[in-house]
Order: structure tokens, then sequence, then C-alpha cells
């Protein structure tokens, strides 16, 4: 018999209703499966931790700009190397020309404006007495003997690259100082051998005037004798 043969036929025709509820349909199925894309979704951007990145041109804002003149750029190249000398640290105008340039970092070590139509600089006070404060406390400072390190720790070799490059600076920036303290005194030399050339010169000058001071009034003299010699004779007379 069919019925003895396929025992669940009898199950399915008995509750055809069941078999239809409990079987899910393949949709319902495919809506529980995870999607792919959603594990994707609370993950974060590469750029996100980037936004708050500091942007390397704000630490240089506050430097001042070159370009911008104020109203306390007044003090010349000239008048800025008479301070210092008078402070007791002689500086050339060379080298107060240098630190009115940026350096590497791109900082100026005086506060200054240079004038285009007058091709010169224009510094402010207050920066040359501040420099002239470093290099007299730089003056009054022994020279500190190398300490040293302590055991274990290992001086990077960047440290040491910058040791030698600063020191060659300093030589250099003291040979051109030196350089221009020589020229200026074969300067000052030019012109006190000129100025007691002309010293000399004037000096001849005035003893030759005298001596024809002194020739002109003994020639005066001769000349008023005889007059005084007619008066006394025709008095006598």
């Amino acid at each position: 018999h069919l019925s003895a043969s396929f025992p669940f036929s009898n199950l399915m025709d008995q509750d055809p209703h069941n078999r239809l509820e409990n079987v899910s349909p393949p949709s319902a199925q495919a809506g529980a499966v995870r999607n792919d894309a959603e594990g994707f979704r609370s993950v974060p951007k590469a750029s996100e931790p980037f936004r708050n990145v500091r942007n390397d041109s704000e630490s240089f804002r506050s430097v001042p700009k070159g370009s911008e003149r104020k109203e306390n750029h007044t003090l010349t190249v000239r008048e800025a190397a008479r301070l210092f000398e008078a402070a007791g640290v002689a500086r050339t105008e060379r080298s107060i020309i240098n630190w009115c340039q940026p350096n590497r970092q791109g900082i100026a070590r005086l506060d200054s404006y240079f004038d285009p139509n007058e091709r010169k600089y224009y510094l402010t006070p207050q920066s040359v007495e501040t420099v002239i404060q470093e290099e007299i406390q730089k003056a009054r400072k022994p020279p500190e003997p190398p300490a040293s390190e302590p055991f274990g720790k290992v001086r990077n070799d960047a440290e040491k690259s910058q040791e030698p490059a600063v020191a060659a600076d300093q030589v250099k920036e003291l040979e051109r100082e030196n350089l221009d303290l020589k020229i200026a005194n074969r300067g000052k030399d030019f012109l006190i051998e000129q100025l007691q050339k002309e010293r000399g010169g004037f000096f001849e000058q005035l003893l030759t005037a005298n001596r024809k001071m002194g020739e002109l009034e003994s020639r005066l003299l001769q000349l008023e004798k005889p007059r005084q010699n007619v008066q006394w004779e025709g008095e006598n007379r």
C-alpha cells in the first residue's frame, strides 16, 4: 500500500496547515542573516585621529614679521652699535645686522624693520637693551667646565652633531667680529695719521705767519724811526 510505504504522508495529509506554519519562508531565514557591512559601521575613519593635529605654522605666529614697522622702530644700526660700545660690550655693525636677520629657526635676535627705500634697518630700543644685557651676562659669566655625565646615560647622536655645528657658528661669528675690528682699527689709524699731518701743516703755517708778522713789525718800526728823527730835529730848530 502507498500509506505503508510512506508513513509521513499521513501526517502531512492530516495537518496540511501545520506544515505550512512550521516551515519558515526562505525570506524570513535570510532576514536574520547579519549583513557584513554592519560590522564596518562603527569602525572609525582613518582621518579622525588627525583632526587635532597641531599645525606647524602655529608656533611661528608670534614671530614678528620683518615687513611690519612699528612706532618704536627708531634706532639705526650705527646708533645701536654706539649703545653697545657705551655699555662696554662693543659690537660691530655687521654683527648687529646679522642679529636683525632670522636664524635657522626663523627668529631674529633683534626686533627690526628693513626699509627698502632707505635700504637700512631700524631697531627697537627695547630689543637692543635686552641683547645688551645678554651680552653683559655672557661677558661676566666664566666658562663652565663640562660636567661629567651620569653613569648609564647614553647621549643622543643628534646632540653630538648639534654641538660642533653651534661651536662652528660661534667661531665664524667671532672671526667676523675680529676682522671688522681690525678694519675699524686700520681706519682709525689712517684718520689719526691724516689729522696729525694736517695738524703739523697747520702749525707750520702758523709759525710762518708769525715770522712774517715779526718781519712786518720790524719793517714798520724802521719806517717810523726816520719820521721820529725828522720831527725831533724840527723841534730843536
